[in-house]
Formats: structure tokens, sequence, C-alpha cells
């Protein structure tokens, strides 16, 4: 026996004799640091839910992510996604149903930052004029020309009798204005307002909705809604609020925009509208994984408990093994609490991982107890038996389980980095539960004649010595089908795919699909940045020769051309304005003036009515027709009580307020001379100028870049201009890249660390090879398996590989040490050990199985890859393995 086994045996026995002496002093001290670690890790072990922790910061495409976020701020958007049908109709539908959401949303600034869907003249700022042509601007200024006298004249006693007199005047021709076609449909429709209201103030007074409500709302004029290339969409762009000490970092947000969706809904029930966006993704995504790893995680505890029940023949062995791995897992939540001090999205799941393999110890412990027993040894020396001929095996296992875990420590991957941490150090505990706290339980409970006297359901299997008594057939046979699955073999792939991990069914994933087959609008974008505008444009023509580059975003879509024709037209304009006293007093409300006045304006739109019936413009006529009803409506009241008239006086107020701002707001506009970035808006010029003064280029790609394939391209055509090109795209890209990597390496240090510490424990290569068996034949056939069903891998169950090395070396460890323990005459099958091993593995696939009713597709297969691989790993270790041993004996008996 060589040094290392020597050493594994000494600790083995040193661990019993502390067992031997102070049995109920180990439990209690576990027990109690457990509900110490427990009850400190519900208090203070937080949840760091920001997928940016996931990667080092200082990786070169991570640093320059965190930078662009730093510099211009967090614009991850929720995509609310409304479809118009591509008509008109579907249109004016989409954008009330916009605007009503947005007034829902705006109402909550504490959950939302920022909501964006259309874009008004006074959402551009002072510029507004230098966006328009310059015909178009010759208008603007004719039309400034012709009310500013009307402006001038009005506020010397602004009211609201002056201005329906003035409104007269103007439908007559009388004051000399102008209402022709071009400005017929927004004069008319913002008399239609007026007169509305003045209505609905006279039936039922003012109201607490309409004190500070806009009367003819001028703000929205000229607004443009966010609608696709092809109009079948309009898009809405929600900004939310983030906590990342939370697993829901939108939660509350996200929980508000859905409601809000679906009571928007209710009131356009002819709309169609979803919620998407890669922060709603991640959200759901974590919302489904959490729910389904809690279910795999209740059902694999459940499950193993009732087996160990059915097994072991009672409750009691099945209690103290499950209560012993409860103390491991307490001291792993507080180790973490203590080194790392949050868990991550990977992190999360050593729980599940716990259960499937840090039980294992404990059943090999137990079936050896059990063995002892029946054989008519007392407690004590079925404990001693259990550890000194186990205890060597298991720790030897979890060593090689500890490898598959520690293996990625210090990689850039830091979720995988602190997953193996956390996970490799809680099998260290359930190696020590296992080897103390069981066996003292075990102690105190044997002592006492608590165990049922009947033996175990199944403490050996004699059958199977039938089954490798033809030891070459049995290996002929594996081979020839090995052969025949060979196809599947080479069809095994990995998806990099994440949108096909999500589950189905789910909004989020059904409007991402939305957004990437009918429209020019991506979740996703690149982002470039450059020191200044020439830069900018530069860039600009650049990507648009790029023929994966769809839409591009800058500084410059909001930076107007010829701006100095245009200040040419301007110049001096805003005289037109001067001499208007904005901030004369409201004229005193006199019902006989407001009578008089609603006489007129009647007298004038029917006059208008007879040239509109002569012109044959039925549209215009039916509204006409309506603001005569109204206005009727509304003289037939103050006939009949003037004293109604004061309804009107916070109605005449708004006019006013509303008014004077729109009149500073036109002669601030007129006097602008030029538009640079400084003189945007804050909101438009945050999103594409940094804290630094450099400028962001938004690049969209033209393609669906959750194909991998296609993102790799879109990425290579944009370093290929700007190596530093950051953004979505990249992270993930390169993120995926750096996952898959992780994984590769550490299997691969995995195989090599398993293999040393085999080759340590018994210097011989014969040794190595032969418990490695059962792995190679197992993952091999997995592989065949994968292919020929279409598994495969992908982000979410790639990790399955080092933990089927883990458990797959596990059983050929514990195999072999049995098999040279056997005397002549003895067979492996009549031993504890296949029983012990079989177990094992079945509470590995029961406690990956549940994954297998997961409705998050990712966490589904890695159920479908643990329970597979985990099934032929175990037909490996119990059938093929054992043949060689019969071969080998053959061979040696000859």
């Amino acid at each position: 026996m060589n040094i290392f086994y020597s050493f594994l045996e000494k600790v083995i026995r040193s661990i019993w004799k502390l067992v031997r002496k102070a049995p109920v002093a180990i439990v209690i001290s576990a027990v109690l640091l457990a509900a110490v670690c427990a009850g400190s890790s519900a208090l203070w072990l937080k949840l760091d839910s920001d997928q940016d922790n996931l990667i080092s910061h200082e990786l070169p495409f991570q640093k320059r992510n965190l930078e662009q976020i730093k510099n211009f701020g967090d614009q991850e958007y929720m995509f609310v996604v409304i479809k118009t049908g591509g008509t008109e109709a579907g249109k004016i539908k989409a954008e009330q149903f916009a605007s009503t959401l947005a007034t829902k949303l705006n109402k909550r600034p504490d959950l939302i930052r920022e909501v964006h869907y259309a874009m008004s003249a006074r959402d551009m700022g002072p510029g507004v004029l230098m966006f328009a042509s310059p015909d178009e601007l010759r208008q603007f200024v004719s039309l400034a020309r012709d009310f500013g006298p009307l402006g001038k004249e009005w506020f010397e006693a602004p009211g609201l009798s002056r201005f329906l007199d003035m409104t007269s005047g103007l439908l007559s021709g009388d004051k000399g204005g102008t209402a022709d076609s071009e400005m017929f449909g927004p004069f008319i429709g913002a008399l239609g307002n007026l007169v509305g209201e003045m209505e609905s103030s006279l039936v039922s007074g003012p109201t607490l909705e309409t004190m500070n409500a806009p009367v003819f709302d001028l703000d929205k004029a000229g607004i443009q809604y966010f609608f696709t290339r092809n109009g079948k969409l309009l898009i809405m762009r929600i900004l939310p609020k983030k906590d990342f000490r939370v697993m829901d970092v939108i939660g509350p947000s996200l929980n508000f925009v859905r409601s809000s969706l679906e009571t928007v809904r209710a009131e356009y029930p002819g709309v169609e509208a979803g919620l998407t966006g890669r922060p709603v993704l991640s959200a759901d995504e974590m919302h489904t994984t959490d729910q389904d790893m809690t279910i795999a995680a209740i059902i694999s505890v459940i499950v193993v408990g009732l087996l160990f029940m059915f097994i072991l023949h009672g409750w009691l062995r099945p209690m103290l093994v499950m209560g012993s791995l409860f103390c491991a897992m307490a001291w792993t939540f507080g180790f973490t609490l203590v080194t790392l001090g949050s868990l991550n999205l990977l992190s999360i799941v050593f729980a599940l991982v716990l259960v499937g393999i840090g039980v294992d110890f404990g059943i090999h412990i137990v079936m050896r107890y059990v063995e002892a027993s029946d054989s008519g040894m007392s407690p004590d020396e079925a404990v001693e038996e259990a550890l000194v001929h186990t205890g060597p095996g298991v720790l030897l296992g979890g060593l090689t389980s500890v490898c598959a875990f520690y293996a990625v420590l210090g990689q850039d991957f830091v979720g995988l980095a602190e997953l193996g941490l956390v996970g490799g150090t809680g099998i260290i505990f359930c190696l020590i539960a296992m080897l103390t706290v069981l066996p003292s339980a075990m102690l105190i409970a044997g002592r006492r004649n608590w165990f049922p006297s009947s033996r175990p359901r199944m403490a050996t299997l004699p059958f199977m010595e039938k089954v490798i008594s033809r030891p070459v057939t049995v290996l002929v046979v594996f081979g020839l089908l090995t052969a025949l699955a060979f196809p599947g073999f080479q069809k095994a792939g990995f998806n990099y795919n994440l949108l096909e991990l999500q589950a189905k069914g789910l909004e989020s994933v059904e409007y991402e699909h939305v957004l990437i087959n009918d429209s020019d609008e991506s979740t996703w974008f690149a982002v470039m940045t450059r020191p200044d505008l020439e830069s900018v444009k530069s860039l600009i023509s650049e990507l648009k020769q790029v023929p994966s580059v769809g839409r591009i975003e800058s500084i410059l879509d909001f930076l107007p051309d010829e701006q100095k024709e245009k200040a040419d037209i301007l110049r001096g304009e805003a005289e037109v304005l001067k001499g208007i006293n904005l901030d004369a007093r409201n004229a005193h409300l006199v019902p006989a003036e407001v009578v008089a006045s609603l006489e007129n304006l009647i007298e004038s739109l029917e006059g208008l009515e007879e040239k509109l019936f002569s012109a044959g413009a039925k549209q215009e006529l039916d509204q006409v027709g309506k603001i005569i009803e109204r206005a009727d409506s509304c003289l037939e009241i103050l006939q009949k009580n003037p004293a109604d008239a004061v309804n009107l006086t916070p109605l005449q107020a708004r006019l006013v307020n509303e008014l004077s701002s729109s009149f500073a707001w036109l002669k601030e506009i007129l006097e602008v001379q030029s538009v640079t970035p400084n003189d945007l808006p804050d909101h438009l010029r945050s999103l594409y100028v940094g804290k630094d003064g450099s400028f962001m280029v938004k690049i969209s790609p033209v393609e669906n870049v959750w194909d991998f394939e296609k993102l790799t391209g879109f990425v290579a055509d944009l370093r290929k201009i700007d190596p530093e090109v950051t953004g979505v795209p990249v992270v993930v890209l390169e993120s995926s890249l750096l996952m898959r990597e992780t994984f590769l390496e550490a299997a691969g240090l995995t195989i090599i660390l398993v293999s040393v510490i085999l080759f340590l424990s018994s210097f011989s290569i014969s040794y190595v090879l032969l418990t490695l068996v059962p792995l190679f034949a197992g993952i091999f056939w997995l592989l065949e398996i994968m292919g020929i069903t279409g598994l495969s891998f992908n982000l979410a169950n790639f990790f399955a590989i080092p933990v089927l090395i883990a458990i797959g070396v596990d059983g050929g460890v514990h195999f072999l040490a049995r098999w040279k323990e056997l005397s002549k005459g003895e067979r492996l099958y009549h031993t504890s050990t296949p029983v012990a091993v079989g177990l094992s593995f079945c509470t590995t696939m029961i406690g990956f199985g549940g994954l297998l009713l997961a409705h998050h597709r990712g966490l589904a297969s890695l159920g479908g890859i643990m329970v597979t691989g985990s099934a032929t790993c175990l037909v490996g270790c119990m059938v093929v393995l054992p043949a060689v041993f019969r071969l080998i004996e053959r061979i040696k008996g000859k």
C-alpha cells in the first residue's frame, strides 16, 4: 500500500477514535454550528444578481462595457411592442394605446425612470425649427407673422370671451388671419377641444383631473410616434429602476409595467401588445429558473428520502443521512457568507448539486454499516467497519469531486469560479459531515437499539453475477452497440442561442421574435464612441457600407442640416412677438360676454358650414357640426342660468396659462440661430453624449443576432472598423465563448487532477485506467445519445460534464476498492458496494431529474444530460467495469 492511501487510512482511524469517544458532542456541535450558519446566512447573506459581475471586470471587453455604462448610463430598456396591422386605423389605435400606457407609467417615477414612445416639438428642444426644410420654415414664419399681432392684441386682456371672438373673426376672415387647408385640421381640432371643455365644465363643473390639464395640449403638436420602418409596430422603450441586491432586479418595476399593460389592454381590446427586451427576458428567465430549481430541489429531497426509506427499510437511517447533508449545506451557506458575502446567479444552484453528490458519501457508509450489522457485529464494530473500509474510498471519491469544482477557481468567468469555490467547499463539508456527524448519529442510534431489526430490501445484487458471467460476450455486445451509435457521437454539438433556452410560451420570448421577424428594431445594439462630431460622421459613413449593420443612431440624428440658411430665414422674426405681455392678468369672466361670444362663434361656424357643404368636404363638415352642437349646448345652459359661467373660470385660467407658455415657446424657437449638442435637451443629449464629452454611436444588426453565427459575423464586421466596439452583442459573444472555454478547460483539468490523485493512491497506471472505465464509457455513450436524440450542449447545461466526471470516477473508485478487498471465492455483487454505488447514481439522477419538468428549456436540458449521463456512467460502472474485472480474473487464473 502506498504512502498516500496509508495517509487516508490514518485519517479515517483518527476520525473513528473521535467518533467513538464523543458521538453526542459531535452531533450537538454540528447541529449548533449549522443553526448559527443558517441563521446568519438568512440575515446577512446577499444575492448579487448583476449579470455584469459574472465576468471579471479586468477582461478588456468587460472593462470597455462597464466604462461605457458608467459614461453614458444604463440604457438597457424594456420594450412594449404594439402591433398596428400596418393600417392607418391600426396606427391611430396604437398611438392611443401608447399614450394611455405612458400616462399610467409616468405616475410612478420611483419605479420607472424613462418612457419613450414618441417625440414632440417640445422634446426636440428650442432648436426644433431647424429640423424643418427651408420651405416649411418660410411657411411657419408667415404663420407667426399672422398670429403675432393677434397674440399681442389678445394678451392685452386675455380671457375666454375674447378668445372666442377672435376665433370667430379668423373663421370669417375679419381678423386677417389664415385658416387655410393645412391649418384647418389642427385649428378645428383645437377649437373642438375648447368647446368640449366648456360644455363639460358647465354640465358637471371643474374636476381635479382637469384642473392642471392642458386645453389644447399644444405641447404635443407635431408629435412623431416611434413606428418601425414598415409601420407594422409601434415601439415603446421603458427604462426601469434596478435593485441588484435582490433576485428580481427589476421585479417591482416589471410587475407595475405588466399590470399597467394589462389594464390598458382591457381598455383597447382590439390592440395586440406585449413586453420584451433584455432585462425582461433576464427577469423572466430568473423567475422561471428559480421556480424550476425550487420545485426540482423539493422533488429531489422528497424522492431521495423515499428511496432511502424503501431501500434501507425504515425512516431513521435515511433521516440521519439527510440530516447530515443539511448540516453540510448550512455550513456551506456560512462559509459563503464569510468568504464571499453573496451568492451570484450561478453559485446559487450549489444546494441542488450537494443533494445530488454530497449525499452519496453517506450512502456507502450506511450500506457498509448495514452489511456489518447483518454479519453479527455490535454497533461500535459495525460503525468502525463502515468507516475503516469505506472511508478511504469516500475520501478519494470526494477529492475527485472537489477537483471537478475547484478546477474553475481563478477563471475569468467569476460566476463559475464562485460556483466552483462554493460547490467544492460544500462537497468538503459533506465529506466532513458524512465521516463524523453521520457515524456519530449511527453509533448513538445503534447503541440505543433504535434501528429496525429487519434487513434492508436491497443489500446485495446477486442476480448481476449472471449478467457478467460471460464477460467477453458483455464487452462485445456493448462494443457493437457503441459502434452502431457512433453516428450520434459525430452529431453531438453546442447550441449558443440563448433565446432557445427560455421557456416556451413566454410573452417576452414571443414578442422578441415579433421584433426579429417584423421590424428593423433590435433590443441589442453595439456601441462605438468617438471624440468629436467629424469622426462620428466618418464612422457612420463606414458603417453604412457594412451589410450586417441595420439601424445606426447617433447625436447627428438630432443636429439639423443647412443651419446657416435656416438661421438667415429666422433672423429677426422673433420681433413679431415683441411687446406681448405674457404676464397680463386674466380678464374678468362676464356671463353676458360669454353668451355673446358663443353666439358670434356659432354664426361664424354656420357660415363655414355652408362653404364646406359647397366644397363637398364631408369629414370637415361633420367636425364643424359637432362643434356647433356643443356650442349650442353651452349657450342654452348659460341662457337658462348665467351664474353657471363661474364654472368656466378655471378653464379660462388654464387657457391663458397654456397660451402664455406657447407664445413664450414660440418666441424662444424663433430666436434660435443654431443647434449644437449642448443646445439639445438633457434627455436627448444624455443618450449620445458621455460624461467625458465623447459621442456614442449605436449600431443595431440587420439580422437575428440570437443566432450565434450571425452574432459572430456582426461583431467581426464591427471590429474591422473599431476593435474596441462594445455593447450587448459583444458582451454576449465574448461571455459565451469564455464560458465554453472555461468549461472545456475545467473538464480537461479535472481529468488530469483526478488521474493524478488516482495514481498517487495506487502508483498504478492500470488502476487509474480501470477506475476511469465507467467515466469514459458513460461520457461516450452520453454523446452518442445526445446526437441521436438531438439534445445539445448549451450555456445552461455544459457544467454537467465536470459533475459527471466526479460521479463517474467516484463509482469506479468504490467498485475497484471493494474488488481488491474480495477474498478468494467471494463475489462483488454479494457485497453491499454495488447497491451503494447504484443508489449513489440514482440519487444524482433524482437530484437533477426534477429539472426534466422545468419550463426553462436550458434547465430541462441540464436535467436531461445529468440523468442520461448518470445512467450511462451507472451502466459503465455496474456492468462494463465488473465484466472487465471478471475478464482479468480469468486471465490471471490461467
